[in-house]
């Protein structure tokens, strides 16, 4: 006998993790239409650099990939481990990601890597799953030349990382020299955002 429920939740689930991927993909591919797509037309989102609009962030990050390939840069978010909750049209996921960027910092070419984890508030909008609310929680980062035998005096401004928060110094930093300061709300793993964002989080879905 067919559960109807349980087939229902799974259809939900893989149209959610679909979104969810869509939205990587397309952000890093530069298909911006494709990726204003996966927001409901009432959504904000924050990373390390951007707390706002979907559609604002589009037109700003655009332009920021744009020159980022001019100059040789690269960027690609990894994800994995999914996991969905479903609470009638809302939804929670929540995934690992890794963003690996490549850019060229006081001549050097450099390979960062900053693991994280995003967190979706989802809902049904015209019957479709879209992403209302997304945060980034940072965990850890790092950073090495493409070149091993660079020394690090050539390329890092540790005076200059002194002010970012630890676990993310090295992204921030990246951030602040090609023009992005930190977001106000950054979230951080183990602080207190991550505490208020996860209660918004069950707040969503009604989750005791």
């Amino acid at each position: 006998m067919i559960d109807e429920k349980r087939l229902r939740d799974s259809i939900d689930r893989s149209e959610i993790i679909n979104v969810v991927s869509k939205s990587i993909l397309t952000r890093d591919s530069g298909l911006w239409d494709k990726l204003a797509e996966c927001y409901h037309s009432e959504a904000e989102f924050t990373s390390s650099w951007w707390q706002g609009k979907p559609s604002d962030f589009i037109k700003v990050a655009s332009k920021k990939l744009a020159s980022a390939r001019e100059e040789g840069g690269e960027q690609k978010h990894i994800t994995s481990n999914h996991w969905i909750e479903l609470r009638g049209d809302r939804a929670t996921a929540e995934c690992d990601l890794i963003l690996f960027m490549r850019r060229a910092v006081n001549g050097v070419d450099l390979d960062f890597a900053t693991w994280s984890r995003r967190l979706h508030l989802m809902a049904r909008e015209n019957g479709e799953w879209k992403i209302w609310r997304r945060f980034a929680i940072y965990e850890k980062d790092s950073v090495a030349p493409v070149d091993p035998t660079v020394p690090a005096e050539r390329y890092l401004d540790v005076d200059a990382m002194v002010k970012y928060p630890k676990a993310i110094r090295y992204h921030l930093w990246r951030n602040e020299v090609m023009g992005s300061a930190p977001a106000k709300n950054l979230c951080i793993r183990g602080t207190e955002q991550e505490k208020r964002v996860r209660e918004e989080a069950r707040d969503w879905i009604g989750a005791s």
